[in-house]
């Protein structure tokens, strides 16, 4: 898959230059062919504020996603244009955050990552994102951890019903929030789960 631009042309955000945006969901045997175009995309992204994580380790994204593809309730989302990748989303069955919240750990939902490059914002890309994941994990508890300081993603997180759980503390440029959002099938019961795969920030 190509590399993603950093400016990618989709046409003026009031007009229809989003519709030319497929949302698919990826099958965990496909990510291969995706890991480059995430890690070009995290790139953009996690080196920027609030982030400014080095570029090694803002690429290492790629690694964690192609990690957990075969974790049980792996889903990825993906924001292409023709065939460039301009944002992304993936999530795993896990339940570290909700431990590090002090909740008793269920069959819980991970947002580990969300992503869209500077260039393709403005169309709802981020939402749409969100969205498709969440409907094709399962009904459950969500969580996903994010920094204090990302205030557009704090804002779709916030109109999308996610609330603090709390707050994961750590040096000034490290302290994160940890977000729940319950599904409407959350408290079913059911078997719990062990906790699981690393914590990584949406």
């Amino acid at each position: 898959m190509p590399a993603t631009p950093a400016r990618p042309e989709l046409g003026p955000r009031d007009q229809a230059g989003a519709a030319t945006i497929e949302i698919r969901l990826i099958p965990a045997s496909e990510v291969h062919d995706f890991l480059a175009a995430v890690a070009d995309v995290a790139d953009q992204v996690f080196t920027r504020p609030p982030w400014t994580e080095p570029r090694e380790a803002a690429r290492a994204v790629a690694e964690r996603l192609a990690s957990d593809a075969p974790t049980p309730g792996f889903t990825l989302a993906a924001a292409l244009h023709g065939d460039q990748l301009h944002g992304f989303a993936y999530g795993v069955r896990c339940s570290r955050l909700a431990l590090l919240a002090s909740r008793l750990p269920r069959r819980d939902f991970t947002l580990k990552e969300l992503a869209v490059t500077p260039g393709a914002r403005g169309y709802g890309l981020g939402r749409m994102l969100h969205d498709a994941l969440l409907t094709a994990a399962p009904p459950t508890s969500w969580w996903l951890v994010t920094h204090p300081q990302a205030g557009p993603a704090l804002g779709l997180y916030r109109r999308r019903g996610w609330r603090v759980a709390a707050l994961h503390p750590g040096p000034q440029s490290r302290a994160r929030l940890i977000m729940l959002r319950e599904s409407s099938g959350s408290h079913a019961s059911g078997p719990r789960d062990e906790p699981g795969a690393r914590w990584a920030r949406s």
